[in-house]
């Protein structure tokens, strides 16, 4: 199978993930507990996959080759404005529930076509690592998919509605993909520098997103949410090591 057959499977089935609203709409409720148990898990699978697997691909590639992580700090200041200029889509007050349904929706298609562009490059390097990569992406994209959908339902779209509007808005991961195979040859010259970017925005989803949640002042003395961050974590490494073997 090609890469980019398999850079566009593993972005469709980051796609499917717009309907893990479904949950809410068979079960009624979303508590936040579960929402925190989530997250505690995506950030320990994000930093497991930028240290045990992004960063050092990204070195062997380098060959010495110029300094690869200033590639890591401009995605992190890059995805610092990103996420300032997006951060009012992200709202929650019920009186401008109908004006964030659309917010929403452009702010969750800008980022899974990031998302895409990751996926691919990833797999152009090894179909290991893209794997990983995408389950990372699954992982962090579960729960903020659960909340935009609760989101989309307040903006007064019916459940079916919202699950299919945010399933397009997924699709944008699709063009990521297709935009960076369709630059193969300047991506593939420049791997080393496009993997230490997607660990940059790793560690600032996991750090300046996921983490601080956890940290929050009513979650401090609540422990249970330590063991699925090290789940995550222990996850990747047992996955890095078997694929290492394979």
């Amino acid at each position: 199978m090609s890469p980019l057959v398999q850079a566009l499977l593993a972005t469709f089935a980051v796609s499917l993930v717009s309907f893990a609203g479904i949950v809410i709409a068979f079960s009624g409720r979303w508590d936040e507990r579960r929402e925190m148990l989530l997250l505690s898990f995506a950030a320990g699978v994000l930093l497991a996959t930028v240290f045990l697997e992004l960063l050092p691909e990204a070195v062997a590639r380098a060959g010495g080759g110029g300094n690869i992580f200033s590639a890591a700090l401009a995605a992190m200041i890059g995805f610092f404005f990103l996420e300032r200029f997006l951060h009012g889509f992200h709202v929650h007050e019920e009186s401008r529930a109908v004006a964030s349904r659309y917010m929403i929706l452009i702010g969750d298609a800008v980022h899974n076509f990031v998302d895409g562009v990751v996926i691919a490059a990833s797999f152009l390097a090894s179909p290991a690592l893209g794997v990983t990569t995408t389950f990372a992406v699954i992982a962090h994209e579960i729960p903020q998919e659960i909340a935009d959908y609760g989101i989309l339902v307040r903006g007064r779209l019916t459940p079916r509605q919202a699950l299919f509007m945010n399933f397009l808005s997924g699709l944008t991961a699709l063009v990521g993909a297709l935009l960076c195979f369709g630059f193969r040859e300047s991506v593939e010259g420049h791997l080393a520098w496009f993997l230490t970017a997607t660990a940059g925005m790793f560690v600032y989803i996991a750090a300046s997103d996921l983490i601080p949640e956890l940290h929050a002042p009513r979650h401090r003395g609540n422990w249970i949410y330590t063991a699925p961050f090290i789940l995550g974590v222990a996850l990747m490494a047992g996955m890095t090591s078997w694929m290492d073997r394979h």
